[in-house]
């Protein structure tokens, strides 16, 4: 067995140990977030595959006598992201500027890396265990879902029945069709992704190829996740049977379907870069070694970036500070029903600090109405399912519930026996309103010009008293 030096063990354990001390604030964030959420189990998923294929690589490096080489070079291009993260989190949320810290890590010398740069599905494996469903959802959710029901709609069409469709709502036979945000096919998506990665690090596939094998996972969701839209569009038409059986059996009938496609699409990938040389292959196998001084520059700017990050403040909180003085002031009655103001938790009002508005709760003849006056479209702007969901509770979706001023996303929330009705609505103050926190995030993107807005979410018990989101 080939012994790996102690100097070039112990220089990656001090750039480790330089790195969790910068990283601690943004660690403590991660965990608290993911011992809350239900996808802990996926992220452990994703970590573990990445632990397996980092100890694959490693084995197979000692084999050949390459374990713990270090290259000229190595450490100052992880210095230097390390520095634009220290930077970055001044005026970036931890998920997103947390980016650049893990990439530095896996730009350090250490098991993790091919050569000079790290094994690309590990750093892919690395992002998905990251906390970051929420944001997901919110981002790519609403895409997701428009391209589901645009595909549904085509394929429909192709099939002699055509479908109106205006954004994520279908009509067809008289029967209107919402795409939900549980039909955007975020977590398949996820399933996916995992799955690509852990074929391409299996077949050791280069950072292009590795891309490709995601991109084809994308393309292969997009289309199941379409196909499954019409199925349901199907169902509520009458000419397919209804009940869970079929939509159960529909959905893992296309996702075993989909993961066929993703490891077949990602096994002729592999089969296409076989036997063809690189050139940073060439130099992985004649890899030039840094002397001591240069091991010790490295890590020494790397160390001195990480400590910047631990000094430096995070983001500051930041509040609604444009249209502040436009606020009109919360209304004195809902749906006929005067508005008790009572007082936030102390989880909503710690969120409040940093919120671009205003939040309030109300008592309203036993429903708990809480409303938000947003100035921005902002992650900051979380869905009720999404809050609801990382304190616990179950959520069971409901059906599109429509009233004169507009539609409604409504969900049934459980935990602990406890049953509560919620629903919530966005709406502009031109009068447009959207029945859920992703379709309006989007439009608000789109025309600024058109805020400030109001969240409306309704509570109502249906068992024992519960705490609202």
């Amino acid at each position: 067995m080939n012994r790996v030096p102690r100097r070039e063990v112990g220089l990656p354990l001090m750039m480790a140990a330089g790195w969790v001390a910068a990283c601690w604030p943004l660690l403590r964030h991660l965990a608290a977030r993911a011992a809350v959420m239900e996808e802990f189990a996926l992220q452990l998923l994703a970590l573990g595959t990445a632990a397996a294929l980092v100890w694959r690589a490693e084995a197979a490096a000692r084999r050949a006598g390459e374990a713990g080489a270090w290259r000229v070079g190595d450490g100052w291009l992880a210095a230097l992201v390390m520095l634009l993260y220290a930077v970055s989190r001044r005026f970036l949320p931890h998920t997103v500027s947390g980016l650049a810290a893990f990439a530095a890590l896996l730009l350090a010398p250490g098991p993790w890396r091919r050569g000079r740069w790290p094994e690309p599905a590990v750093a892919g494996l690395v992002v998905l265990a990251l906390p970051a469903m929420m944001m997901v959802e919110l981002f790519f959710g609403y895409p997701l879902r428009v391209a589901a029901a645009a595909g549904a709609s085509g394929l429909l069409a192709a099939a002699g029945l055509p479908v109106a469709r205006e954004g994520v709502t279908m009509a067809w036979q008289g029967v209107t069709v919402w795409v939900d945000a549980p039909c955007s096919g975020v977590r398949m998506l996820w399933s996916g992704l995992w799955l690509a990665l852990l074929a391409g690090g299996l077949a050791r596939l280069s950072w292009i190829r590795c891309a490709l094998a995601c991109g084809w996972a994308l393309g292969v969701v997009v289309v199941c996740n379409a196909i499954r839209v019409m199925g349901l569009c199907l169902v509520e038409g009458g000419l397919l049977p209804a009940g869970p059986v079929f939509h159960v059996g529909l959905g893992v009938l296309l996702f075993a379907g989909g993961a066929w496609l993703i490891l077949s699409g990602v096994q002729r990938i592999a089969r296409g870069g076989a036997g063809v040389p690189t050139a940073c292959a060439a130099a992985e196998q004649t890899p030039v070694r840094a002397d001591a001084v240069s091991r010790g520059l490295s890590v020494g700017a790397f160390l001195a970036a990480c400590l910047l990050a631990a000094v430096l403040p995070g983001a500051p909180a930041r509040g609604a500070t444009d249209l502040a003085k436009a606020f009109p002031g919360w209304p004195a009655a809902f749906e006929g029903c005067p508005l008790e103001p009572t007082p936030l938790d102390a989880r909503e009002a710690a969120f409040n600090r940093a919120f671009p508005g205003r939040i309030a709760r109300f008592d309203c003849g036993g429903r708990v109405v809480i409303l938000r006056w947003v100035t921005r479209p902002t992650h900051r702007v979380h869905a009720a399912a999404d809050c609801l969901r990382s304190t616990g509770w179950r959520i069971v979706p409901g059906a599109l519930h429509a009233d004169p001023a507009g539609a409604w996303t409504t969900f049934t929330a459980v935990r602990q026996g406890e049953r509560m009705a919620v629903r919530e609505r966005c709406a502009g103050r031109d009068g447009r309103t959207w029945p859920d926190v992703a379709s309006w995030f989007w439009q608000a993107l789109a025309d600024r010009a058109a805020g400030p807005w109001w969240v409306v979410t309704v509570v109502e018990p249906l068992s024992a008293p519960s705490p609202s989101p």
